[in-house]
């Protein structure tokens, strides 16, 4: 049997993402579908909507079989170390045959190109950067602006070149399917009966409740009850006093010691959280042409985490199940002969499964979702551990 992956949020699951999956399993007949999802913290440095096992139910729902989780150490991470912890889990199954992925183009020569020019390092491509650079850009930006000048600019883009650069540098025999996107991904509003994900999370904050006809009902009705027993939305205003209240216990000197935090950086985050206690204000005021609003909320969702340089995480050491349908118990069964990593179903025995560095990335994730959870509105619900009490989510039919 062929199976597709797909590296996904799901911040909600909505018409889009269904589109996507619909068109992949058209293009690959009778395939298991795996995804490997972002768990508490999501790639633009922001907390999910709603918790892991939610939108693991979205997602089974939806058709997938099988879901795994993406540790927070790749999913709170730039497109590259995003793609590097996605494709990498999926390669780990041994049985994954297909990568789907969205983008705003269709040329799939195209991204490959770039992808190649990028592991290379393709001198008149590299000569762009240097000139961004000598401009004053960070090396992510200048590099940013060098893929724009090859018409790859959009987000989704700039992530399926992440894909394409990892699959090439893996050697993986996983092969690429590209979905062209429909819609806008940057979109702050629905456009022509679509939305995207940010859409739909600025229609929910603002209380406009036109938000559930860009989701199927299914995701509609999970999120609706989340929000009414208290338990999201989530947003990074949620955890606006746990990070602050970080920031100014650690200071300069450990701040310094968080992953991705150079140039005295660290020096501007600690005096400009003495001096508000708005994480909007923090933020843009930490702002310049070499720190985007992105990479500054990555940096303090990684503050709020620990998520220090000596952790040196490259690699997922484990497979976590997050949920699973009948077939995908099926796939599951596949892949305990064929993983390449421990696969993890019962939490609390992970720890007696995987090596030393798993045991830092499964410390690391244990963390996320007992901070995540002090972000829901209701106290009632903020208890802890919640990943050695909660099993994944199972659909029977």
């Amino acid at each position: 049997m062929q199976v597709i992956g797909i590296i996904a949020e799901y911040n909600p699951f909505h018409l889009g993402h269904l589109y996507h999956l619909t068109e992949a399993k058209k293009k690959i007949e009778n395939s298991g579908v795996i995804a490997v999802l972002s768990g508490s913290f999501l790639q633009r440095g922001e907390p999910a909507l709603v918790n892991k096992w939610v939108r693991t139910e979205m997602a089974l729902k939806a058709g997938i079989d099988l879901i795994l989780e993406l540790p927070v150490a790749f999913s709170s991470r730039s497109a590259y170390w995003f793609a590097l912890g996605g494709v990498k889990t999926l390669a780990a199954t041994g049985i994954v045959t297909h990568l789907a992925f969205g983008a705003e183009t269709d040329d799939l020569a195209q991204l490959k190109e770039t992808a190649q020019k990028l592991n290379y390092e393709d001198p008149l491509f590299m000569q762009k950067i240097e000139e961004y650079l000598r401009l004053g850009h960070s090396y992510p930006k200048s590099r940013s602006l060098a893929l724009k000048n090859m018409d790859i600019s959009q987000p989704n883009d700039i992530l399926a070149v992440a894909y394409l650069r990892v699959l090439e540098q893996l050697e993986t025999t996983i092969e690429p399917l590209l979905i062209p996107r429909i819609g806008s991904y940057h979109a702050q509003r629905p456009e022509n009966g679509l939305a995207s994900a940010t859409a739909i999370r600025k229609l929910i904050l603002e209380g406009n409740q036109n938000w559930t006809r860009y989701l199927p009902q299914w995701s509609a009705q999970l999120l609706l009850k989340e929000f009414n027993e208290g338990r999201g939305p989530v947003t990074l205003t949620s955890l606006e006093q746990s990070i602050f209240a970080v920031i100014r216990r650690m200071g300069p000197h450990q701040i310094r010691k968080i992953i991705e935090v150079s140039e005295g950086l660290e020096n501007r985050l600690y005096e400009l959280a003495q001096k508000t206690g708005n994480i909007e204000i923090l933020l843009n005021k930490l702002k310049t042409k070499r720190y985007t609003y992105t990479r500054l909320q990555r940096l303090v969702i990684h503050v709020l985490l620990n998520f220090t340089k000596d952790l040196s995480i490259t690699s997922p050491q484990y497979l976590r199940v997050l949920g699973f349908n009948k077939r995908g118990k099926e796939l599951l069964k596949k892949m305990k002969k064929s993983s390449t990593l421990p696969i993890i179903t019962k939490f609390s025995d992970g720890y007696h499964e995987i090596n030393d560095q798993g045991k830092k990335i499964l410390d690391l994730e244990v963390l996320a979702t007992d901070l995540y959870f002090l972000g829901f509105p209701n106290k009632d619900e903020r208890s802890g551990r919640q990943d050695f009490y909660k099993s994944p989510v199972i659909i029977e039919d």
